[in-house]
């Protein structure tokens, strides 16, 4: 039985104040050459009950919250697209017992994400929009043109961005007391599985032979698309509330990406790091930041609830 004593929002206060010693999450300046690569675990998400949750969820910003509502609205589709690309070279993991296991723990957790987005996207109007884009994008675009190995780049360079931006709503407890206590939940959960896999669609990549020139050129890719979808997305979801042709509407979006917090800006070095070689995920070391979250998010009286496993 999950403990129902303090007030969510309080929890999560007492956890940013442990939270606040030690060094969590920095990269060092060289890669850990004693990495132990992780087997991710799949935890099942209880539906999530967002019938009353508030249009500006995020700290009664309604422009904001339309921004991570978009990006909401494109986990399911995206979700399924990771899964098909890292699955289709499944056969380059043979022999490697571990990253096998990695790849079904992978599956399970994306697979699982895009199912509980779901439920917060049918509360957002426009949402069933983006998802019927996106997978036009995806299915009818990026499949139909490029090559298993591309497509399992795209892969890569979005769990980069995934990951990073995790991170940070795992670190930077402004964004856990602006979130919504209905809905915060799901955000640390997807956040803290997206950091614990960020590395397994990196390393099938280098098993099917993927090159530092292909990377290179697949993130550039992706990253100006990536930002093209997400202002078009954010315009469609703007425009059923009234808020698209406001130019305010658009600064506060730019001012939380770019200045305070600095979503964005705050990830660029781990992002440009990408492009170097010999870079692995594993550099950005987030052992200590997983640890101290599992059990507060997972463990008995966990501000997580989970689904009771199927007998």
């Amino acid at each position: 039985m999950r403990s129902r004593g303090a007030p969510l929002a309080g929890e999560v206060a007492r956890i940013d104040k442990k939270m606040a010693r030690g060094d969590l999450g920095r990269k060092p300046a060289e890669a850990n050459p004693e990495r132990m690569a992780r087997v991710p675990t799949v935890r099942p998400l209880s539906r999530p009950r967002l019938e009353e949750l508030p249009l500006d969820w995020y700290g009664g910003d309604l422009d904001v919250s339309l921004f991570w509502d978009a990006l909401s609205a494109v986990f399911p589709e995206g979700e399924r697209f990771f899964v098909r690309a890292v699955k289709a070279h499944r056969e380059a993991a043979l022999g490697d017992a571990e990253l096998l296991a990695r790849i079904d723990a992978f599956v399970g957790q994306e697979a699982a994400h895009g199912f509980a987005h779901m439920a917060l996207n049918q509360h957002v109007a426009g949402a069933a929009r983006v998802e019927e884009r996106l997978r036009w994008i995806l299915r009818d675009g990026a499949e139909a043109l490029l090559t298993p190995r591309q497509r399992l780049g795209v892969t890569c360079a979005l769990e980069h961005f995934t990951a990073l931006l995790a991170a940070q709503l795992l670190e930077d407890p402004r964004h856990r007391a602006a979130i919504d206590e209905r809905v915060l939940p799901l955000w640390l959960w997807h956040a803290f599985e997206e950091v614990e896999h960020a590395d397994v669609a990196f390393d099938v990549y280098l098993a099917a032979g993927g090159t530092l020139a292909e990377r290179r050129a697949t993130m550039a890719l992706t990253t100006a698309l990536f930002v093209a979808f997400m202002l078009w997305f954010y315009g469609m979801l703007a425009a059923d509330v009234g808020r698209a042709r406001r130019p305010a509407s658009w600064w506060r979006v730019a001012r939380f990406l770019w200045l305070d917090p600095g979503l964005t800006r705050r990830l660029l070095p781990d992002y440009l790091a990408y492009y170097r070689a010999g870079f692995h995920p594993s550099e950005k070391r987030v052992d200590a930041l997983l640890e101290r979250w599992r059990e507060r998010l997972f463990g008995d009286g966990g501000i997580v609830p989970l689904r009771a496993a199927r007998a």
